[in-house]
């Protein structure tokens, strides 16, 4: 369920730049929780998958598969989607676990090369204080503050409440759907969503 929260608030977030400009600040609201729920799983991924290997392997498929639409609906931002965030993060913390703190130099290389955003802060932060709820949630709050500084997009500062959603049991809980289909849905539907959205701008706005 939690996972099908963090797909939809993406989805949300993404509609209101292209659809609903009017409602941008309650739709984007929404949508800042969908990169730590998302960070959160990969975090799980990483301690609870049966094959690393392949689960990198998807991330990685997925990723540039996206890339393009992404290059196509946000051709200004010159960089890579935030799934690339997510895997690096995924990638650091297992090198984390095999050879050590200094595994996160690679970090600022990658943050400063823009190749991920600030936002794989996040992934590391929930990996490290998940048992600690209350010191997760401060540490949250002063880096959304931060982003907030940077950016100016007073929506940001609704990311924390991401937080409590990780710790409900009942955001834990959700319709009963085959594990294959639980597998693979995100992975298509990551980058079937800015398809769509492509394919609608492309309705609306014929060239």
């Amino acid at each position: 369920m939690i996972k099908l929260i963090a797909f939809i608030t993406m989805a949300i977030d993404h509609s209101a730049i292209f659809f609903f400009p009017e409602y941008e600040f309650i739709m984007r609201s929404l949508g800042a929780l969908s990169f730590p729920l998302f960070a959160y799983f990969i975090t799980q991924g990483l301690k609870y998958t049966k094959d690393l290997q392949l689960y990198i392997i998807a991330l990685v498929t997925c990723a540039c598969v996206t890339q393009p639409l992404f290059n196509i609906l946000f051709p200004d931002l010159h960089r890579l989607n935030d799934l690339y965030t997510l895997l690096f993060g995924l990638i650091i913390l297992f090198l984390y676990e095999r050879y050590g703190f200094h595994a996160f130099y690679l970090t600022l290389l990658l943050v400063f090369s823009n190749v991920v955003s600030i936002y794989i802060f996040i992934v590391f932060a929930i990996y490290f204080l998940h048992p600690r709820p209350g010191i997760l949630l401060g540490v949250m709050t002063a880096f959304y503050v931060f982003v907030y500084y940077l950016s100016g997009s007073l929506y940001v500062l609704f990311g924390p409440v991401s937080v409590a959603l990780m710790y409900s049991p009942s955001f834990h809980q959700g319709p009963r759907i085959p594990k294959t289909i639980q597998k693979y849905f995100y992975y298509v539907a990551y980058p079937g969503h800015f398809l769509i959205i492509i394919l609608i701008n492309s309705i609306r706005y014929p060239t």
